[in-house]
């Protein structure tokens, strides 16, 4: 059942929070930290001082144990010495607490640009990404270099939720991320037997359609090009539903401020990407 109430969802991940932080080392106060993170996303705040500031005067900071105004280095503490895949897990944890009885019948998978922010970012790397359609124009290609990270994602495409994820430097074949999140997805997930994995020609590989045929799921992935009538499923329907995980990236730029990326290094990028999936969570799921 979906919780209604705004403070009641952030209540409910604090409340997860409390036990993952003890899990990876820290104090149980500390899971405050990584719901403010959440905050800040899922408020569009540009800064952790404006962070600060909503902390030091909304009922919402006293709420999850802010009961004095944060020190401003807490934040950059907190990217330093906690570990992402803290907020990793809690993800996960979340997206279990709701799809217990869940059967998923259509996955997609896809990738997204996360700009970044210094070009002395040594983790950063300069990959190819889809030129928006609003600046597409017929004497310009489709494609272009750009100096960052990218998401990867795999979805359920009839509810637009992303089940499994990972950030990676720019540079890397999107192929290249389907193993670890199919083999987290058929783990966490319930998936029906014959369900339909759904991708883009970036996804042709003979390896990968096996794998999926093995595990009982029918590839609708393009055998080239992006035209999807040369596949072995043609008229399939279910093939349109692939601009589901483009509606959750759309989201995560537009809504929860994915596109204003500030940090340097992987790790720190983590969790910047990890903070914006638990606020799309937060408005989406809980």
């Amino acid at each position: 059942m979906k919780i209604k109430n705004p403070k009641d969802k952030i209540l409910e991940v604090l409340a997860y929070a409390r036990v993952l932080v003890q899990d990876f080392g820290h104090t149980v106060k500390s899971a405050k930290h990584i719901v403010a993170l959440t905050i800040k996303q899922a408020r569009r705040l540009q800064t952790d001082v404006e962070l600060i500031s909503f902390l030091s005067t909304d009922p919402m900071g006293k709420e999850i144990g802010y009961d004095h105004k944060p020190d401003p280095t807490t934040f950059s503490k907190v990217r330093e010495r906690f570990d992402p895949e803290i907020l990793g897990t809690l993800i996960n944890e979340l997206l279990l607490s709701r799809y217990k009885d869940v059967v998923v019948e259509n996955l997609v998978q896809d990738s997204t640009d996360v700009d970044g922010y210094s070009r002395n970012d040594e983790d950063a790397k300069w990959g190819k990404r889809t030129v928006p359609k609003k600046r597409q124009s017929a004497k310009k290609d489709k494609v272009e270099y750009f100096f960052g990270y990218k998401l990867h994602a795999i979805a359920d495409a009839d509810r637009e939720m992303p089940l499994s994820i990972g950030v990676i430097s720019g540079n890397r074949n999107d192929r290249k991320m389907f193993p670890s999140l199919f083999q987290s997805t058929r783990r966490n997930f319930r998936l029906k037997l014959g369900a339909k994995f759904i991708a883009d020609a970036q996804y042709h590989s003979t390896k990968i359609r096996e794998e999926l045929r093995f595990f009982g799921l029918t590839p609708l992935i393009p055998f080239g090009g992006n035209q999807y009538v040369e596949t072995e499923h043609p008229k399939d329907p279910d093939y349109g539903k692939r601009w589901s995980i483009e509606h959750i990236f759309s989201r995560l730029k537009e809504k929860f401020n994915m596109t204003k990326n500030r940090f340097v290094g992987l790790k720190r990028v983590k969790m910047f990407v990890y903070s914006c999936i638990l606020a799309y969570l937060i408005e989406y799921l809980l």
